[in-house]
């Protein structure tokens, strides 16, 4: 069955994890869409896509994406493969202060897939960096909440769902309750909630 975590991070806690998993691993960061067959390495950590796939190069030592007709574009055939997505947090505006959008480590395991067991055993052991090294997210959304991320959050900034939420009243209640605003503040500003980076 699939099987996943959820996180926010900071760029900074983006690359301190997506090094230890190059580092223990043998593992290839690449992007899961491209304009081309072939995988190659991401170019920098600092700048990643929408979706990264983890590819444990020691399971799969070859591989190359599928074309996907509509709406035309390769994509890493991440069930059926040994490859874990990666979809980092998003940063975005939330009524007008910073918000962090969460993201997660997802990864396919069912057994008919015929997938090896070390692929499992390395999900496994990511995720329990990412719980041993993250505090837990006591909100609504749940999650770990990377070092920086965590200094992000005290400070101000929202932490908002894997999606930016649209400005419906029980959403400006359910995040309003993160950072209450004070009885001298305006009210809660519904044209400010745009995704941004």
């Amino acid at each position: 069955m699939g099987r996943q975590i959820h996180f926010y991070m900071l760029p900074e806690d983006r690359k301190a994890f997506l090094q230890y998993v190059q580092e223990h691993d043998s593992t290839t960061v690449a992007a899961r869409d491209s304009d081309m067959a072939k995988v190659e390495p991401v170019d920098s950590l600092d700048e990643p896509v929408n979706t990264l796939c983890l590819w444990m190069t020691t399971l799969a030592p070859a591989l190359q994406r599928n074309w996907v007709a509509d709406p035309g574009y390769f994509r890493l055939d991440t069930l059926h493969k040994p490859i874990l997505e990666f979809v980092p947090s998003f940063n975005a505006t939330w009524e007008g202060k910073p918000a962090l959008g969460q993201g997660r480590l997802f990864g396919n395991f069912e057994s008919y897939l015929g997938k090896p067991l070390e692929f499992e055993q390395c999900y496994g052991r990511l995720t329990r960096w990412i719980r041993n090294n993250y505090r837990k997210n006591a909100a609504r959304f749940g999650g770990y909440i990377g070092p920086a991320a965590h200094e992000f959050y005290p400070s101000g900034g929202y932490l908002l769902p894997n999606l930016l939420p649209p400005g419906t009243n029980e959403w400006l209640r359910e995040i309003g309750k993160q950072h209450p605003m004070r009885n001298d503040s305006p009210g809660l500003l519904a044209t400010s909630r745009k995704r941004s980076g």
